[in-house]
């Protein structure tokens, strides 16, 4: 089935974090506030060992930046509290964290190029291996988040699902505007976003990262312009 791999790594995010919400329930404050300082040291280690990729920094700098003018207009991350005040209404817990924990655990998952690569591979070859590593990834990272962040961390997988599903079934009109280049500079953007979650993660930063998250597709815009004229 050509949503095989889709539906994997969807289900290690959802049971990652449901597994990782049963145990923050046995956790400390104290020792919730070291895993999350942990985890973001390996998120940061994550977001750097993908900065290489990136093969054209000028395609790079204006993408995050139209990208955050644009998310900036949208106030995209204020569509996301949104969301996260719907589903802390729907399970009757008002935590702030169920917010971070949606929105971390959603632009980690979903920005990265192995979306991207997986759903093309997919799609077109019915080619599952580059979503089975990804769920491995994904399920451990997302596991750790959940245990100081909680069910928040869960609804990613629904995001996660609809996303990939999307680029998975049009593969075929997609791959006609990806290169290797293009995939190149779009990983290396989803990495600098995963740094700054790190860096909010470790409260180094607090930075609204969701209004960047339409960047990492931006490449495919430009070099395509490029390519036109």
């Amino acid at each position: 089935m050509i949503l095989t791999g889709v539906i994997v790594n969807s289900l290690s995010v959802l049971f990652g974090s449901l597994i990782g919400s049963l145990f923050k329930k046995g956790i400390s404050k104290k020792m919730s506030n070291t895993l999350m300082s942990g985890l973001g040291y390996c998120v940061l280690y994550i977001g750097i060992s993908g900065l290489k990729t990136g093969s054209d920094i000028l395609v790079i700098i204006l993408s995050i930046s139209i990208g955050a003018i644009i998310g900036e207009f949208l106030d995209i991350d204020k569509r996301f509290n949104q969301i996260a005040i719907i589903i802390e209404e729907k399970i009757n817990n008002k935590n702030h964290k169920i917010a971070q924990g949606f929105m971390n655990s959603t632009i980690f998952v979903c920005v990265g190029a192995m979306s991207i690569v997986g759903s093309m591979e997919s799609g077109m070859q019915g080619n599952f291996d580059t979503f089975y590593a990804k769920s491995l990834i994904d399920g451990v990272v997302v596991f750790v988040m959940a245990t100081t962040l909680g069910i928040g961390c869960c609804f990613s997988a629904v995001i996660a699902f609809i996303y990939q599903s999307v680029l998975t079934l049009s593969a075929n009109v997609i791959s006609q505007f990806l290169e290797v280049t293009i995939i190149n500079d779009i990983s290396c953007i989803g990495s600098i976003l995963i740094i700054g979650i790190s860096l909010n993660m470790l409260q180094i930063t607090n930075v609204k990262i969701a209004n960047f998250i339409i960047a990492p597709f931006l490449p495919i815009l430009i070099y395509n312009t490029i390519d036109f004229f």
